[in-house]
């Protein structure tokens, strides 16, 4: 990955903006593995994915934790703003948005969208630090790691 540094210095690329939610249950997060043979395959990731036309990236998040995991949620503040050029070489700037996302109702059975992820699981930040996960997902798990408690 580029130095974020570095991509926000380009005036000529184009940026692109993705959302994602951190779903937090007892002190665990959910996890989704991205399917082997789609892009990050293999690797934990949580869930998320582009912001449409006229769509807030909270918007976002909330809509692809329910396509992707088939949870009902709202969602919170921003925990983690990323950005990087695209590693496959397009003028595009990522800025990857993490949200806190609440359940909004009792805690029901994830229910995965098997076009994209194949497993799913609820972990601390120090058990998904074994996992390997996709690069946000690591950056944003050790931040929160090593925030202080309220």
């Amino acid at each position: 990955m580029e130095d974020p540094s570095a991509a926000e210095r380009s005036s000529d690329a184009t940026d692109h903006v993705v959302a994602h939610g951190l779903v937090e249950r007892s002190g665990r997060y959910l996890l989704l593995r991205r399917r082997e043979g789609r892009y990050l395959g293999g690797q934990w990731d949580v869930p998320g994915g582009t912001v449409e036309p006229g769509e807030s990236p909270a918007a976002a998040a909330v809509r692809e934790c329910w396509e992707e995991a088939g949870l009902r949620v709202r969602a919170g503040s921003e925990v983690s703003h990323h950005r990087n050029r695209d590693t496959e070489g397009r003028d595009l700037v990522f800025h990857t948005l993490t949200y806190a996302l609440e359940e909004t109702g009792p805690p029901v059975e994830v229910r995965l969208s098997a076009r994209e992820h194949d497993a799913h699981r609820w972990a601390t930040p120090q058990e998904a630090g074994s996992l390997p996960l996709v690069w946000h997902v690591a950056l944003t798990l050790a931040a929160l790691s090593a925030a202080p408690e309220a």
